[in-house]
């Protein structure tokens, strides 16, 4: 997909990633935020913002791994778990469950410099999100019992972590990088702290660290400052406060040479990180370093895309972020592929990044990187929760919530010299971190002392060549006289149009010997048309800072894009001659070759995404869901541009398609726009629809099982499950959610009670033919047959006795909350209407869906239970260890 987005997805939440993104941009000068200081210390922030009816209620704890003592490191994650496991007034899970019943989320993490409590609810349950989120900080009791249990499930993610190459390489990054400064230590900590913390270190860090004067609270979203004072004071202002903690970790020295570890593990891909160190949020650096990240590494525009893995070939992957917190960060660059190019791939990469010193910015690449960031910040807004990540983060590293603005000033101001001046300082050999996994038994393609003359290498050959929403109005079907289906939906909240257009299609359609033909085709589309080459393309999208991609699934192909609305009209031509002439050029198709083989040997790392592929595979046996939806290594390869314009021109009719509109648009400006664009794209003459296809009846017990060298195991238990046109429908997803969450009882008699799992839940996934209901659980070797016969033994349950009232109830208003949290972006929108309509069930049913999921009766979810779940008939499939 063609993407603006900075390439965050390196290090994931763990590391709370740098202030490229924030809130809407204002005029300098407006007032953002409300801000002031309770009587006994605590800063309260608010951020108004009425672009949907939720709110976001989180507290920033300033405390994370790095405030913790060497010895007890992971104390404050250990925390994080315990931080719902009971109060004076709340016995264990009760939390999860009134949240949940309220059909609002909440969960919490654990940075270096922060833990953040986080409830996203419906903005009429506020005061209930205060008073929770208050008691757990205020009242949690940290009984011996449930930290005994919660220890053994962190040690189990302590596990998990260790079996993912992505995390491990990240882990080794950051320990090299680190070795004076607490940055170097994992959030998680290490099995002998975990093992060896107690109830009273517990009691005595949250003592220290967790009082309202070392607290922020934020609420963002659907909320009058006025009016929420009140509720903030009755039920924050009791939190007894007293003098926070003195502030001080130590400083990490200056790096006086390259730094290098290489792992061997059981991976299917080399793992690269590379790290830099720089300056911290609060560094006049910053500017420039965040928008030098973008150019080397956050788009297909930038230059270690372009050279690395588009001229190369050398990757799978590759993108750059910069990562700033509270003290020093780093510039990081990750990258996946071949264990046999990674040595090449590492050269090169080292190349490119130090000839950012050498090369400043040319042409478009500044213009196209402060774009991206203003961007980022807007389209920030159509999530309340991303919104107030942002508020906390300026909050407490800066003290300073309202920081976008000035940030979004600075980011204009940054020139081409600026950005040299920031590569000149710190893109140096001595300032260089390498982290790498290497597949087992291929260590010798990157010895760990050959990094550093690489690196010194690559240098000098480098520097050689030196806005208050209105309403949304109700959504407006029109069919085209081709038989093209329009949905266009209104929201002026935002200055943003979602567009998506789909056909029926998918893996359903692709024949057994073609597999991926379908995806390779969706992620095609972008690749080159009669008029513009890839590059082109990508850098029309770029320039729009928009995005623009082909997408595949099960059952639909199709192209989504999102574009700012000064942008919508050349935003819009361009995604139609996407759809409408895609070339499919012949070295366009041999990256994507590369592309996907590489993602198929990543996805064996996956476990969980592997024991659901064997599930499928196991449970559909001849029917089309039964294979992976990228294909296999030898489909991949032998595809050539015939199979792609074959089927492409099978299945691009326009009987056969959909087009979804949502956003700052009128209805008659976005149908005017879809008809000069695709009103005269022809029926194709033979073409013929798809029709229902059967698949395998359920009978007796099947179980199927794979062995890896991995210390977790998984394995998935499933069912019979439905079509989304199917009465039973919504009957079957509340059964799923009944059983699962934080308060379901699989999390509690499983997880809280026994400690069998780390992660474990039920749900039902509908497809256009009959879909499947499934059991997921993540546990450890040893425990694998007396957790896959507990997880029976609830089944049973079930089946016999259905769920109970209190169950069905907060099923009921979790699913209804996190339907109306999952619809608050446009592309959300376009993309619900779109798939509902295509897949038969009508585009209203976007909008139906609540009164439908509240008219749902205890009886019926049970009648479902009696009639799918059966101990005597399923499918299992198993990966575990060898």
């Amino acid at each position: 997909m063609v993407r603006k987005a900075f390439q965050r997805v390196l290090l994931g939440w763990i590391l709370l990633g740098a202030v490229a993104a924030g809130a809407t941009p204002a005029p300098e000068g407006t007032r953002l935020i409300d801000k002031y200081t309770l009587g006994n210390g605590l800063t309260v922030v608010i951020r108004e913002n009425h672009s949907s009816p939720v709110v976001a209620v989180q507290v920033w704890v300033k405390a994370g791994s790095a405030t913790e003592p060497e010895e007890r490191a992971g104390m404050s994650h250990i925390l994080e778990h315990m931080a719902f496991k009971g109060t004076k007034k709340r016995a264990p899970g009760q939390i999860a469950r009134e949240v949940e019943a309220l059909g609002g989320e909440i969960n919490a993490y654990t940075s270096f410099d922060q833990t953040v409590y986080h409830i996203t609810i419906s903005g009429r349950y506020l005061e209930n999100a205060l008073d929770i989120l208050a008691d757990t900080l205020g009242n949690s009791i940290f009984d011996a019992g449930e930290l005994s249990r919660e220890l053994e499930v962190i040690l189990e993610e302590l596990r998990m972590n260790e079996d993912d190459p992505g995390r491990v390489v990240s882990k080794g990054l950051f320990r090299q990088a680190y070795r004076v400064h607490p940055y170097g230590r994992p959030v998680i900590g290490y099995d002998n702290t975990i093992r060896e913390t107690t109830r009273d270190d517990l009691v005595s860090y949250f003592s220290k660290y967790y009082c309202p004067g070392n607290m922020v609270l934020v609420i963002a979203g659907e909320v009058d400052p006025k009016a929420v004072r009140p509720l903030v004071e009755k039920t924050f202002l009791p939190l007894k406060a007293h003098v926070p903690p003195g502030a001080g970790v130590p400083a990490e020295p200056p790096q006086e040479g390259t730094r290098a570890k290489v792992e061997e593990r059981d991976a299917k891909r080399a793992y690269l990180e590379i790290g830099f160190h720089g300056p911290s949020i609060r560094e006049e650096d910053v500017f420039a370093w965040d928008l030098l990240s973008l150019i080397l590494g956050g788009g297909q525009t930038s230059r270690l895309y372009h050279e690395v893995k588009d001229t190369r070939g050398l990757v799978d992957s590759i993108g750059a972020s910069s990562y700033t917190p509270k003290d020093p960060g780093l510039l990081i660059i990750g990258a996946t592929g071949s264990s046999g190019k990674a040595r090449e791939a590492l050269r090169e990469t080292f190349r490119e990044t130090f000839r950012m010193a050498s090369r400043p910015p040319e042409g478009q690449e500044l213009a196209r990187a402060k774009t991206s960031t203003e961007s980022d910040f807007l389209y920030s807004l159509e999530s309340q929760g991303s919104l107030a990540r942002h508020v906390g983060f300026f909050e407490t590293a800066l003290s300073d919530a309202a920081f976008e603005q000035k940030y979004l000033q600075k980011i204009r101001a940054v020139t081409a010299e600026d950005i040299l001046n920031v590569a000149k300082k710190y893109l140096k050999p001595e300032n260089l971190t390498v982290s790498a996994v290497i597949p087992r038994g291929d260590g010798a393609v990157l010895p760990e002392a050959e990094i550093g003359k690489m690196a010194e290498e690559a240098y000098r050959e480098a520097m050689k060549s030196e806005v208050r929403p209105a309403p949304a109005e109700p959504a407006v079907k029109a069919v085209l006289p081709n038989g093209i289906r329009v949905i266009v939906r209104e929201n002026h909240a935002v200055p943003v149009v979602a567009v998506e257009a789909g056909f029926l299609g998918g893996l359903r359609t692709e024949p057994a010997d073609k597999g991926s033909v379908s995806a390779m085709t969706a992620e095609m589309l972008t690749k080159g048309t009669k008029a513009r080459s890839a590059r082109e393309i990508s850098e029309a999208v770029e320039d729009m800072a928009a995005d623009l991609g082909g997408f595949s699934g099960r059952n639909s192909f199709g192209m989504r894009g999102k574009f700012m609305r000064r942008d919508f009209e050349r935003g819009f031509r361009l995604f139609a001659e996407s759809l409408l002439s895609p070339t499919f050029p012949g070295e366009e198709l041999e990256k994507k070759r590369r592309e996907v083989l590489g993602r198929l040997k990543l996805q064996k790392d996956e476990l969980t995404q592997s024991v659901f592929l064997l599930f499928l595979a196991t449970f559909y046996k001849d029917h089309p869901y039964a294979r992976n939806p990228l294909g296999k290594e030898e489909t991949v390869g032998a595809m050539t541009r015939e199979d792609l314009v074959r089927y492409y021109e099978r299945w691009t009719d326009p009987r056969n398609m959909v087009l979804a509109i949502s956003g700052d648009i009128g209805v008659e400006e976005a149908l005017a726009a879809v008809r000069r664009a695709f009103g005269e794209f022809p029926q194709r003459e033979h073409y013929i629809p798809i029709g229902p296809m059967p698949v395998p009846e359920a009978e007796g017990i099947r179980r199927e099982e794979e062995r890896r060298q991995k210390e977790q195991a998984h394995f998935v238990i499933g069912y019979p499950g439905a079509r989304f046109t199917d009465p039973d429908r919504y009957a079957m997803d509340l059964l799923g959610a009944a059983l699962a969450g934080q308060g379901g009882r699989l999390f509690t008699n499983l997880r809280d009670k026994k400690s069998l799992a780390y992660s474990v839940t039920s749900f039902s996934s509908e497809q256009v033919d009959p879909g499947f209901f499934a059991f997921y659980m993540a546990t450890s070797e040893d425990k694998l047959e007396g957790a896959v016969a507990d997880t029976l033994k609830e089944i049973a349950a079930v089946q016999a006795d259905g769920v109970t009232r209190e169950e069905f109830e907060r099923a009921k208003k979790w699913m209804v909350g996190t339907y109306e949290i999952g619809l608050q972006s446009n592309s959300a929108y376009a993309g619900r209407m779109l798939y509902n309509e295509l897949y038969g069930v009508g585009y209203e049913e976007t909008f139906q869906a609540p009164e439908k999921i509240q008219a749902v009766t205890l009886k019926e979810v049970n009648r479902v239970a009696a009639r799918v779940l059966n101990t005597d008939r399923y499918t299992i499939a198993v990966i575990r260890g060898k």
